[in-house]
């Protein structure tokens, strides 16, 4: 049996003008980081495209499915191939589309949530749900935090600029961890690209940062990992933020104004240990995963509320993705291009 992990490219399905996540990426270089903690060995590793998840033919393959599952146009979850054994850690769904899939999974299945909001709707179909967080939350420390480093602003809100203490706007640099993917360019090259961009970024983060601020929660996470002094900072959190804010704050707007700007990154080393055992016991369907599915979503639930308020037209949005999703590929395809990632600050 292979134990596989997701890659992410192009989505042939979709329209030409399309963008990569780098956080996608660091989702699976965290599953990575597992398979080599359990003592997998590479040649056991089998990589499944994102967009394959229920067409994929081949050797049997135990695969995470941990990221963010909406219902979109090629790519979807259900029914899963046949020669997939899924492992459902980091899973985030809430599609009414994929009710269907989940119910019909074996009554056995231990799912493991990302977000309270999944954990919750899995446990309202019947299902065993655990709260489980994301596996780039165990991403190794760095050994040590430079000298004077950057201050990177990753796709963080224009609003909170002028809350910057000047000392560290001297060493602001802008990140963004989505770009544009060229239409020449075919799959293999895309995945390429999209991979050793995150794996740039990700070390940028690891060797230059001395705090990230942040709307992306696939740089939150990560960079808390590795020791990176965080804050979190979006015009509004949706239910995707409802279990990272067990390891730091979540700062709307509002808020700017109480951002603690000498931060330090919480210690999190115990708490990687136990995802990790859980992880691995939930893939190699442990006797012991139940017990440590249930001191995680402890662990979890044991935390401060952030302001989870997603506005009107943000859920009227998602409503669509998850009911009627050709209508919601129309909206975003044609109607929000000009708010895509394309205008985001990236200097």
């Amino acid at each position: 049996m292979k134990y596989g992990y997701l890659s992410f490219g192009r989505n042939p399905a979709q329209s030409r003008r399309q963008y990569g996540n780098l956080g996608d990426w660091y989702q699976t270089f965290a599953v990575q980081n597992l398979f080599r903690k359990m003592g997998v060995p590479s040649s056991q590793w089998q990589s499944i495209d994102r967009t394959d998840i229920t067409g994929y033919r081949g050797a049997r393959t135990r695969l995470v499915l941990q990221g963010c599952f909406l219902h979109l146009k090629g790519a979807p979850v259900f029914p899963v191939s046949p020669d997939i054994d899924p492992c459902f850690f980091g899973f985030h769904c809430l599609s009414a589309l994929d009710r269907r899939g989940i119910r019909a999974l074996p009554d056995d299945t231990m799912i493991g949530c990302r977000d309270e909001a999944t954990f919750r709707r899995m446990q309202a179909l019947g299902k065993t749900a655990f709260l489980s967080g994301c596996l780039t939350a165990t991403l190794d420390k760095r050994a040590e935090a430079p000298q004077n480093g950057k201050v990177f602003l990753v796709d963080a809100p224009e609003s909170i600029l002028p809350h910057i203490p000047a000392a560290l706007r001297e060493r602001v640099e802008y990140v963004s961890q989505s770009f544009f993917l060229d239409p020449a360019w075919d799959d293999r090259e895309t995945h390429r690209k999209l991979r050793e961009a995150a794996e740039r970024t990700l070390e940028k983060y690891r060797s230059e940062a001395s705090l990230v601020v942040t709307s992306r929660l696939h740089a939150a996470s990560p960079c808390t990992a590795l020791g990176v002094p965080v804050i979190l900072a979006r015009n509004y959190f949706d239910e995707r933020y409802a279990w990272i804010e067990k390891h730091v704050p979540l700062y709307t707007p509002d808020r700017f104004g109480e951002i603690d700007w000498n931060v330090q990154a919480p210690d999190t080393e115990a708490q990687k240990q136990l995802i990790l055992r859980t992880a691995a016991a939930a893939l190699e369907r442990a006797p012991e995963a139940a017990q440590l599915a249930e001191e995680l979503t402890a662990y979890y639930l044991d935390r401060s509320r952030g302001p989870i308020r997603k506005p009107l037209y943000v859920k009227a949005y998602h409503f669509l993705q998850g009911t009627m999703p050709k209508t919601a590929d129309f909206v975003r395809e044609e109607l929000l291009q000009k708010f895509t990632v394309e205008t985001s600050r990236n200097k």
